[in-house]
């Protein structure tokens, strides 16, 4: 052969043997007549990189970005299984520019929280890595950048790395494993037959994980780490030309390490006539679910306006079908505790439609027949017009909300609904053009046209129905499955009734309030107000949130003064309290009377006051405040409430039964008190025992006349939330000085050390660790600041130890409790999941941790790397409205917290080495150690004890 035809040989074989520059992917506005919100902007490297960049002000100072990419489990082979989700913890663990084992501790010295601020998760179709960059330099950006490039193009995947993370991604498996989650792949298995869904778990496959090596590694991160499917998404306050210019310079490199792959084949959307059952057994269960189902094929649309404005009667029908679920649900002798109906495209491949139902285990037949029954009458009858009028009043509500609040749209926010746009391949359009879209079609959508679009969703002659869940069926489950299937599909069915609710009758308090005194705090800009009738009202405008009001009212003196004889009071009244409306409207009238309204309260029991709290707009602003002086002067203390409240308080004990986190709620808080009473939950009979006449004499006093705080604090005018506020809570009756409650403030941790041991009855293989040490108060803000650095110092390094040395645990947490209403108590406590059969060893780890850092105090990097975080979250904090809300809330009756938010920032800072060490010294022997171990009732040999629920009703990304 001639020299030159050797060297085109050796050039041809270079050009097969590097795989041809991809073709890039258009975004979806390129097959769309919706035009993409003006502020974002588009690019597309020659390599087929895509980015989108989008200048925002809101967190101030503050970065997101995000690595897209468009491979997920789905992706994966038989051999892989998990590996995409592997993969991922993996780009954490070594790159070109980060050494391994360097990364995290690079990101909390910037600032950034393990988790908060850095992470990531895997679904199906997509993989997304998270960056809450800590500021805006171009040092930081850039950094940021190439963290994002070296997981696209630069792992280094070694071995080593693989085998040491291996722990963790079982521990995580672990983590994950429920009752629930096993239900859900019962359900995907039996309607997702024939489809690659339930073989591709992001989880993955136990024998894969503990076995896969690093070729596997590389041969999945080559093939799908492609420039094509990636996509960089930067929001916040940055200069675009210079983060373009960026992205160009990291990303334009980026080739193709692999031939370019077919997709995934997801299989067959199986199509038949009748009816498929299905029983799945789950005795630990704290209820049975029943599901009545349909699948049927589906194709990519385009995201058009006119799919768009095709698709919203059918929108409609599922909030209105779920309503009428909602409300049947409270009805005396209901039979079942919630249900829910929803319609769903999933991955470009099928449709889902689905009716589910959750009921105590003796119930399923009557259950079933109520799900059939309203499916059925809705698409029979459709829709009355009062039903249709409220939906759409809610849903124009929330259009014309986001055009009057965009303009202080969160970024991190933003660019999770950015990258989920690409996902589904819609385009992401402004506010104002999704009003254009919808608004004139709410004008004209008909009840007949949401009739017929539901009736469309469920247009497949097949029905899957699905039981599972704490019933036993004896043998052949599925003929009586379908028997009583078929006993419903002949019940009678007839239309439901109007619902008339009335009009709004709680707009005259009396005569407007006097005020008493007003006062201006100028350094901290917040207005103090108290009226004649003794009620306080602070406020605080704010430009955080655009035509937002935050309002909460602060009253009595909550969980202190729960009487000793009726133990889960303040529990049962957090359950019950609105959910029995007002005295002359019931919840379900008001969510009829406010439809269209951004009005509403929610109660809640605290250490030492009740609050009702919700938000508002400018425009409702008043209608929110009559509603609390409503809330506070008319209680409804319907039955409905109380029915509802005792089936999930049923459902909450059962699980206790079953989970790690029962003997938390049942033993261990009340015996972090010595046995008081107030913490923690009674047994399941005292609860249930509970009533609304015990509510009503306990909180209906404190409500009524006890003192009162209310706070304001958003898009306000001051002048206008006054006014407002004379004519509602101002004008109620006048309220009583707070009381002595001297006699209430005694608790106190147990004055030895504990061991103790839970056994739970659960076949999931998942037991806690729980190690406390007995510290202070945190009445002294000071103390209660470091204490907090403290927790996070022993957390991070659990987090070294146990998680990434070990690989024993997923998510080590340890948290600092200082009462500011208890002189002296406090504690730190440490939790670890873990395998059962180490929680000894992992205990003693814990321990020996803790002991270290008593010893030998803290290292000047831990310190900063605790530090650091928590100064960047004071910044960012200060520019919300939710923490000014805390601020707020009790100034007039607690004024130091006014010095608490002047001195939070520089007393953080000047945190020291020796203020740790002293308190690591103090609190943190070996010999002061509480400990408690949870685990199932088989691997200790003791009684069962119960715990509390972790409920997972989709199945979630499986997260770094």
């Amino acid at each position: 052969m001639r020299r030159t035809d050797l060297l085109s040989a050796l050039a041809l074989a270079l050009v097969l043997a590097v795989p041809a520059r991809p073709a890039a992917i258009p975004f979806p506005q390129a097959e769309s007549d919706l035009k993409p919100d003006a502020a974002l902007i588009f690019g597309t490297l020659p390599n087929g990189v895509r980015y989108i960049v989008m200048p925002n002000h809101e967190p101030k100072a503050r970065v997101s970005l995000r690595l897209l990419v468009l491979a997920g489990s789905l992706d994966e082979t038989q051999a892989q299984r998990g590996l995409a989700h592997y993969l991922e913890h993996m780009a954490f663990n070594g790159s070109t520019h980060f050494a391994p084992g360097t990364l995290v501790e690079r990101l909390q010295r910037l600032g950034m929280g393990f988790g908060a601020d850095t992470n990531a998760a895997t679904s199906f179709d997509h993989t997304i890595y998270q960056l809450e960059m800590p500021d805006t330099s171009d040092a930081t950006v850039s950094e940021g950048l190439q963290i994002l490039d070296d997981y696209a193009g630069g792992l280094l995947l070694q071995q080593k790395m693989v085998d040491k993370e291996r722990g963790i991604i079982l521990s995580e498996k672990r983590t994950r494993d429920s009752v629930d989650y096993r239900t859900m792949l019962a359900q995907y298995e039996f309607m997702g037959a024939g489809t690659l869904i339930p073989e591709r778990m992001p989880i993955g496959l136990q024998e894969v994980i503990e076995k896969a090596d690093r070729s596997q590694f590389v041969d999945f991160w080559n093939t799908w780490y492609r420039p094509e499917n990636m996509v960089v998404i930067v929001v916040g306050e940055v200069d675009p030309a210079s983060v373009e210019a960026r992205i160009r310079q990291d990303f334009a490199p980026l080739a193709p390490r692999a031939p370019e792959p077919r997709g995934p084949d997801l299989g067959k959307v199986a199509q038949f006539t009748g009816v498929r059952t299905s029983y799945h057994a789950e005795p630990e269960a704290p209820e049975t679910d029943v599901v009545i189902a349909q699948n049927v094929p589906y194709s990519h649309e385009p995201d058009t306006a006119a799919i768009r404005v095709r698709y919203l009667p059918r929108f409609l029908a599922v909030a209105m079908l779920n309503r009428r679920l909602e409300i049947l649900a409270k009805k005396e002798n209901a039979p079942f505790i919630r249900a829910s109906t929803s319609v769903d495209e999933w991955f470009d491949f099928e449709r889902n439609s689905e009716i589910s139902i959750s009921c105590k285990p003796e119930q399923w037949t009557a259950a079933l027949i109520v799900a059939d029954n309203e499916l059925r009458r809705a698409l029979a009858f459709g829709f009355r017009p009062d039903e249709v009028k409220e939906q759409v009043a809610n849903f124009r509500n929330e259009l014309e909300q986001a055009v009057k609040t965009k303009a202080t749209r969160r970024s991190p926010d933003l660019a999770g609904d950015i990258a989920e746009s690409i996902v589904e391949k819609n385009v992401f359009t402004s506010p104002e053009t999704d009003l254009a879209v919808y608004g004139p079609a709410l004008d004209k959508v008909s009840a007949e046209d949401c009739r017929l679009a539901l009736t469309a969703a469920w247009s497949s002659p097949g029905r899957y129905v699905f039981v599972a869940g704490n019933v036993k069926l004896p043998v052949e489950p599925q003929t009586i499955i379908t028997n009583v299937y078929d006993r419903a599909q002949v019940q009678p069915i007839h239309p439901t009734a109007a619902a008339l609710a009335g009009d709004w009758a709680y707009s005259n308090f009396g005569a407007a309030g006097g005020i008493e005194k007003r006062t201006h705090v100028d350094d901290l800009d917040l207005t103090q107000v108290t009226f004649a009738n003794g009620v306080r009202l602070n406020l605080k405008r704010t430009p955080f949130e655009a035509d937002t009001i935050h309002v909460a009212a602060r009253f009595g003196s909550g969980q202190l003064t729960e009487p000793r004889d009726e133990p889960g009071l303040a529990i049962f009244a957090r359950l019950t309290y609105t959910q029995g409306g007002l005295g002359r409207f019931s919840a379900d009238d008001l969510e009829r009377i406010l439809a269209g309204k951004t009005v509403g309260v929610a109660f809640q029991q605290s250490t030492d006051a009740f609050t009702l709290s919700g938000s508002t707009s400018r425009e409702d602003m008043l209608l929110e405040l009559q509603l609390l002086a409503a809330s506070l002067s008319d209680p409804g203390y319907r039955g409905e409430a109380m029915r509802t409240a005792r089936k999930r308080i049923n459902e909450a004990y059962i699980s206790y039964e079953h989970t790690i986190n029962g003997p938390l709620a049942l033993q261990i808080q009340r015996l972090l008190v010595s046995g008081d009473p107030r913490f923690g939950l009674p047994q399941r009979d005292q609860m249930m025992a509970r009533t609304l006449d015990e509510v009503k004499a306990w909180v209906g006093p404190q409500a009524a006349s006890g003192p009162l705080e209310v706070s304001m604090c958003g898009d306000l005018d001051v002048d206008a939330a006054i006014a407002a506020a004379s004519k509602t809570i101002g004008a109620l009756p006048g309220r009583r000085p707070r009381p002595d409650l001297s006699a209430y403030l005694s608790v106190a941790f147990p004055s030895k050390p504990f061991t103790a041991e839970y056994g739970i009855e659960s076949q999931i293989q998942k037991g806690l660790v729980a190690v406390y040490y007995p510290t202070t108060d945190g009445l002294d803000i000071r103390m209660q600041r470091r204490l907090n650095i403290l927790a996070e110092v022993f957390s991070d390094r659990l987090r070294v130890k146990v998680r990434e040395q070990m690989g024993s645990t997923y998510s080590p947490s340890v948290l600092s409790v200082a009462s500011d209403v208890f002189p002296g108590y406090g504690y730190l406590a440490a939790y670890v999941e873990v395998d059962p059969k180490r929680a000894k060893e992992v205990q003693d780890v814990v321990v020996a941790v803790a002991a270290d850092l008593q010893r030998n105090g803290a290292a000047p990097d831990e310190l900063a790397r605790a530090l650091n975080p928590s100064l960047k979250h004071i910044d960012e904090s200060a520019r919300t409205n939710a923490y000014w809300m805390t601020v707020l809330g009790e100034s007039q009756q607690k004024p130091e917290v006014l010095d608490w938010a002047r001195t939070r920032r520089a007393d953080t800072a000047s945190i020291s080495k020796a203020d740790i060490d002293l308190l690591a010294r103090r609190y943190l022997s070996a010999g002061s150690a509480s400990r408690a171990i949870i685990r199932p009732y088989a691997a200790v040999g003791t009684g069962p004890m119960r715990s509390a629920p972790a409920p997972q009703a989709t199945p979630p990304p499986d997260g770094m």
